[in-house]
């Protein structure tokens, strides 16, 4: 009986935004599996830095332009793999499976 697992690229990424906004990035990352690494204020900007999986992060950009009014700015590099949670292993499983299924109709 084997226990496959799934890993998922895990990226550093580097956000950058004016100090009102700090708190909307915040509240944003805990949404996105994000470990908010370390925070810090340099002239008028705050910069958090946090490890996120790339799943999470992939359509960021729009998401940063609305919560900043577009004076937000963002870098990412990959940072390692890791194991995906087993909850967003099993989501992913079901989604193919479902994908299958609906290919399999079709034949």
């Amino acid at each position: 009986d084997s226990n496959p697992v799934l890993y998922e690229p895990i990226m550093d990424i580097r956000v950058i935004v004016p100090e009102e906004n700090m708190g909307d990035i915040l509240g944003d990352m805990n949404t996105r599996r994000a470990r908010v690494q370390g925070m810090e204020t340099e002239k008028g900007r705050s910069i958090v830095s946090a490890q996120v999986p790339l799943s999470e992060i992939l359509r960021y950009t729009t998401t940063l332009r609305s919560l900043t009014g577009g004076r937000g700015i963002f870098t990412m590099d990959l940072a390692r793999y890791d194991v995906v949670p087993r909850n967003v292993q099993e989501e992913i499983v079901a989604e193919r499976q479902k994908e299958l299924a609906a290919i399999r109709e079709k034949e």
